[in-house]
């Protein structure tokens, strides 16, 4: 913070907010959250911030995650996708990653945890998931959509639980056919759809990022960003983030100190 007419904040206070694509930012006390030093500062803007919250919410609104069933998760090695992964591991589920390109697959595995990581670049990505599902899919935590989503609805097990919680695939696109279609095998598995948006519930943010904050403080949790410099280098990034060219959440850092 520059300067503070506020009491509860003092000019140099580090905090985090939706403030938008700017250097500098007039905001009320109340849309700003306090940053301190117990964890390194990326992760107010990971695991503490919108993906951590997103994954966790997710789970503990909609689905939550049962030990010894089958978890998919799309983008594993993305900003959110990156702690689906660990939390269903930590819930005691067999995990199904799905990434695009061999590097992201072996980290989700070797940093994540994940049991298995997909390549959905793959030519042989069907074969592999329906041999890495043979119980078939409890919980898909999608935030993808499109033919990969598709692709695992022809897996899922009966009664599963879909969770929803983005269309990256299609955003920003006039081709209806990049949604997902594959709507007969919910029916025939009788899957339980939930749509989330974490901006839906945010009486359940504290609580998120407290549980979330207890498990980095045991060590029980990896945030993986990439960081990019320059104010200027901000649509770069955004386009980069979009078509998965970065692993875990993408920053761009306006500035130093």
């Amino acid at each position: 913070m520059v300067s503070s007419r506020t009491d509860a904040l003092e000019p140099g206070q580090r905090v985090t907010g939706r403030l938008g694509w700017q250097e500098y930012a007039v905001a009320e006390p109340a849309s700003l959250l306090p940053v301190t030093k117990e964890f390194p500062d990326t992760w107010w803007l990971t695991a503490l911030s919108s993906p951590g919250l997103t994954a966790y919410c997710a789970m503990d609104v909609c689905a939550r995650p049962m030990p010894g069933q089958t978890l998919v998760v799309t983008s594993a090695a993305g900003a959110v996708g990156s702690y689906a992964v660990q939390l269903g591991k930590l819930a005691g589920m067999r995990v199904v990653a799905i990434a695009g390109g061999r590097a992201k697959c072996r980290l989700v595995v070797s940093e994540l945890g994940a049991d298995i990581c997909l390549d959905h670049r793959g030519k042989d990505f069907s074969e592999q998931l329906a041999a890495a599902c043979p119980d078939g899919v409890h919980l898909f935590f999608d935030t993808l959509g499109g033919p990969i989503a598709d692709g695992v609805f022809d897996h899922l097990a009966k009664h599963a639980q879909v969770l929803i919680v983005g269309r990256t695939i299609s955003n920003n696109s006039d081709q209806p056919d990049l949604d997902t279609v594959n709507i007969r095998q919910l029916w025939a598995r009788e899957a339980t759809i939930h749509g989330f948006s974490r901006y839906s519930h945010p009486e359940r943010w504290a609580f998120a990022r407290e549980r979330m904050a207890a498990l980095a403080r045991a060590g029980q949790l990896k945030s993986i960003d990439h960081i990019i410099d320059g104010f200027e280098q901000t649509p770069r990034a955004l386009r980069g983030m979009l078509t998965g060219k970065y692993t875990g959440k993408t920053l761009v850092r306006y500035a130093s100190g």
